[in-house]
């Protein structure tokens, strides 16, 4: 699988040719699919590892896990869906960097309400 990233900048004519190329060379003997959705950039190392130590952290605070903090979060902003009777939140790690800004932003507010100042991530 290739991924190619368009965007409107100094590279995309070279881009587009590659795209253009590999797309003349695919064996169409055999079906294939192509799919063009919108970028969005993943999530990075350091929201990922910070919001584990916030939830951890609240967890403490509250007398919860920080598994049992994660799943609040994740229910709290993105709801959960009933799966054969069973309630399912969405996963981290299916989450981009702006999605995992919201659920940081998020877990912020929710302990601050309940009296918890959290540490500021990245200081």
């Amino acid at each position: 699988m290739k991924i190619f990233i368009l965007r409107d900048d100094e590279h995309s004519e070279r881009v587009k040719c590659g795209l253009y190329n590999e797309l003349k060379s695919l064996d169409l003997t055999k079906p294939m699919q192509v799919e063009i959705t919108e970028y969005k950039q993943n999530k990075t190392s350091e929201q990922r590892s910070g919001w584990h130590t916030l939830c951890g952290i609240f967890g403490n605070e509250v007398g919860h896990t920080k598994l049992q903090i994660k799943r609040l979060m994740l229910k709290e902003v993105f709801g959960s869906e009933m799966v054969l009777g069973v309630e399912i939140e969405k996963s981290s790690e299916s989450l981009k960097r702006e999605e995992y800004s919201q659920l940081i932003e998020q877990t912020y507010i929710t302990a601050s309400s309940m009296g918890i100042i959290l540490p500021l991530l990245g200081r």
